[in-house]
């Protein structure tokens, strides 16, 4: 089943949150008080809407409560429009809002006000979001070229209980785990080829995209 998704405000950090959770085939609502705005990403988002997010009555029309993240979007200049749609949100019953913060002052305020997540973004930035908003079990990534990237996850279930020699991720998929961070905290690196994977253990793992996408546990 798809997971719902609300993006308030398209410009840049907005939109690439949008587009990488469209891309994962997630359902995405984005919404934009622009009307050009709208026009030029139609046919890039599933579903895009013209409406004004701090109509309180808009809000609960879109149902709030049903979108596994509410992500506020909105450009630094109109923070008090972030501000108020933080709050409405977070009366309406989100799961969990995400907000956009131009400074630590702005970020400290959406945080009263309701945001669970502060962010200070980038494009890229928008994409990690993303992403770990996707995959439950991804913690943190790092793009290292257009084809490598470093990521961080929880251990799959599928590997507990194995070592790496079993796994063989090298072999199979081009894989290498860089590190071990086990149950007690403790850092493997290099780690223990005989070391059996705990199910509380988190990985930090190389490879091409394209062998990071094969690997069925990771919806990356």
């Amino acid at each position: 089943m798809k997971k719902q998704y609300l993006v308030i405000g398209l410009g840049r950090f907005g939109i690439s949150v949008a587009r990488t959770l469209t891309k994962s085939g997630n359902s995405v609502l984005g919404i934009d008080h622009s009307e050009l705005v709208i026009q030029k990403f139609s046919f890039e988002i599933e579903n895009v809407m013209k409406l004004d997010a701090t109509d309180s009555e808009v809000l609960d029309e879109l149902g709030i409560p049903d979108f596994e993240a509410v992500l506020v979007c909105i450009g630094e200049k109109y923070i008090q429009n972030s501000i108020l749609v933080t709050l409405l949100a977070k009366e309406k019953g989100a799961k969990k809002i995400i907000a956009k913060a131009g400074t630590k002052t702005q970020g400290k305020v959406l945080s009263k006000v309701g945001a669970d997540i502060i962010v200070y973004p980038e494009k890229d930035m928008g994409e990690r979001i993303a992403r770990s908003l996707i995959t439950s079990s991804l913690i943190d990534f790092l793009d290292v070229s257009p084809d490598i990237s470093i990521i961080e996850l929880k251990i799959p279930g599928i590997m507990v209980g194995k070592n790496l020699v079993e796994l063989n991720l090298r072999k199979k998929y081009g894989i290498t785990i860089i590190s071990i961070k086990d149950c007690n905290g403790n850092i493997l690196t290099p780690p223990d080829v005989n070391y059996k994977f705990c199910k509380d253990d988190i990985i930090t793992l190389i490879g091409e995209n394209k062998a990071l996408k094969k690997i069925h546990f990771i919806d990356f």
